[in-house]
Formats: C-alpha cells, sequence, structure tokens
C-alpha cells in the first residue's frame, strides 16, 4: 500500500493535495492525508476532498500507512520537517526552494543518502510539457548550438515577505537554463537587484548567467507587467529558436530561421517560417507528482532529486552575492 501525505495545506500545498485526490482516484496511489497547523484551512480541505486531516505532524511520522510525504510549507521550516521525516524512514518531495541557506540543503542531500531515502525537489518546470518537448529538441540537435536564453516571470502584486523574487522566481531559470543545456552550473553569473519597500528583500532581479558559448538572461519582478502575468522563455539557436509561454502548457513555438556568417561575420538572416508544435495536454504539477510516485515505487532517483535542489540554492545564493558586491560571481 502506498500512502502519501502533505505537510502544508495552504497556497501552494492545497494544489498537491487536489492532485494527490486524483492520483487516489485513478489508482495511481492508496491512501491520502493531510496535516496543517491550521486547523480550518486543514479540515476545509479535507473536507472538500473527503482524506483525513490532522494538525500534529508528528501523527504521520509515526502512521505507518504513510509511504511519502509533500512538504509545503513556508521554505524556512523545510530543513527541520523535512530531516524528521526522512530519518523516520519517510520519502520526501520538497517544494521549492529546498532550503534557504545551503549549508541546510547539503545536510539533507547527506541525511538522504545515509537513510536510503528517496529525496525530490519540487522544480515542477522540469516537468512542464512544453519545457520537456523543448528539451528533447535542444538534444537532438534541433536548435543547434544554443546561443541565448532568455526567462521573464513578471507581475504586479504585493510583494513576498518572507523571501525576495531570487529565491521565488529566479531558481526556476537558474535549474531550468541548467537543465536545459544538460549543465550543472553555468561558468558564473551576476545579478542586479532593487529594494523598492522593503530592504529586506529584493522586489526585482536581473540575472545573466555564463554558459561559455551560451548566455542566460532571468527577468524577475513583482513590479512590473501592470498589463498582467508574464511568464515565458526564448532559447536562440544557431539553426533554429523557440518560445514557451509558461502558461499555455501544451504548446511550443518553433522559429525556423538562422543568421547566415560569412568568415564568422553574420551577413543575413535565412527564414523558413514558424511553427507552433501542439502536445498533450497535462498538468505539470500532476506530471511532477506521477513521477514522485514512480520513483518512490521504483527506487529510480528523481528527475529533480536533492542534489538538483542543492544546486539550485547554491546558484540562488551565489545571485543573491553578487547582487551585494556588484560583480561576477564564479561558479564551478
Amino acid at each position: 500500500m502506498l500512502g502519501v501525505a502533505v505537510i502544508g495545506t495552504g497556497r501552494w500545498g492545497k494544489n498537491h493535495a487536489r492532485v494527490y485526490k486524483e492520483l487516489m482516484s485513478e489508482g495511481i496511489i492508496d491512501n491520502l492525508k493531510i496535516c496543517d497547523t491550521d486547523e480550518q484551512c486543514a479540515k476545509q480541505i479535507g473536507e472538500t476532498l473527503e482524506i483525513q486531516y490532522t494538525t500534529n505532524s508528528h501523527e504521520l511520522i509515526e502512521d505507518d500507512d504513510i509511504t511519502a510525504v509533500t512538504i509545503a510549507t513556508p521554505s524556512m521550516t523545510h530543513y527541520q520537517i523535512a530531516k524528521e521525516f526522512i530519518e523516520a524512514g519517510k520519502d520526501v518531495l520538497i517544494e521549492k526552494p529546498m532550503t534557504m541557506n545551503i549549508d541546510e540543503a547539503r545536510n539533507l542531500v547527506d541525511i538522504a543518502a545515509e537513510c536510503n531515502r528517496m529525496l525530490m525537489v519540487g522544480h515542477i518546470f522540469r516537468y512542464h510539457p512544453a519545457l520537456c518537448e523543448l528539451k528533447r529538441r535542444i538534444d537532438a540537435g534541433e536548435l543547434g548550438e544554443i546561443l541565448n536564453l532568455i526567462g521573464r516571470r513578471l507581475y504586479f502584486g504585493v510583494p513576498r515577505s518572507d523571501m525576495g523574487v531570487i529565491y521565488a522566481l529566479g531558481i526556476h531559470e537558474l535549474d531550468s537554463f541548467c537543465h536545459l543545456l544538460s549543465v550543472h552550473y553555468p561558468k558564473g553569473l551576476i545579478a542586479a537587484t532593487s529594494r523598492s519597500y522593503q530592504q529586506s528583500t529584493e522586489e526585482t532581479a536581473i540575472i545573466v548567467m555564463d554558459f561559455n558559448h551560451a548566455k542566460g538572461y532571468a527577468v524577475e519582478s513583482w513590479l512590473l507587467a501592470p498589463y498582467g502575468k508574464v511568464r515565458d522563455l526564448v532559447v536562440v539557436g544557431t539553426k533554429a529558436s523557440a518560445r514557451i509561454d509558461y502558461l499555455v502548457p501544451h504548446e511550443l513555438h518553433m522559429f525556423d530561421n538562422s543568421i547566415v556568417t560569412e568568415g564568422g561575420i553574420p551577413v543575413a538572416i535565412e527564414g523558413k517560417g514558424t511553427r507552433t508544435i501542439s502536445l498533450p495536454h497535462s498538468e505539470p504539477l500532476k506530471e511532477e507528482l506521477k513521477h514522485f510516485v514512480f520513483c518512490v515505487v521504483s527506487r529510480q532517483s528523481p528527475l529533480s532529486d536533492g542534489l538538483v535542489g542543492l544546486r539550485a540554492v547554491v546558484m540562488a545564493e551565489a545571485a543573491l552575492g553578487s547582487s551585494r558586491i556588484g560583480s561576477t560571481v564564479a561558479l564551478s
């Protein structure tokens, strides 16, 4: 019997609970429970989804019917909660960011290895249908050599108080750029941030990543785009380019054009038109949770394992450090 629990049922945790209920209805998991210290919230979601709920996570630690847990609590609490569940013999999926500092992330990787437990991190865009298709085409050489990656996550709203945009938004580009290029880290990165309201947290950040021949550009803000949310990615290659609107997960736009050079000097653009590739509709979170369950059962290492989560924290800390010193931070 495979039982799963969701710890934390706030803005994102309630989506985990909803999708796990779908997986239970489909016979992919056998049991589902939720936990939140806010009893009213836990009760509401529990009654809506018709699943058991508790306000005490230690009940789930001692529950033999629970094999694995999703931790979707505030990021500052991830380390201690994950440590307790891993040491109790449970497999763990932690929402991103894995932790808010490198030492805690590294310790969780070590603890999971020592306890022989599964540790996965919720870098959801690795499971986004359009990004998966783009990754496949890059690996097949369809875009040629990658020159530039440009990602934007823009919105106009009240900034978060618990973390800035680098950990909340930029961590997606830091991870997905490396994933698309099949590397662990960029050679180095430089970041600039602005703090208009809270000096403790940045509301806007621009991160430039050096991947040798390729360059990555990430623009993250809660104070831009008053016209609406922007979540997109453009990848430019020597043979073709691609664009993803993350808000439309079932489409990948391909641009079959390239720059013609003579002696290494650009002289013209050779274009063959554009096309939209339609993909089977699937929810990225559902694909992520199905992968987690598959790995729990098969003991296969997840696509976004603890090392992936650790590297994302390393890069986020490097970006914050770069913004403080105003210069490039090397990574290796």
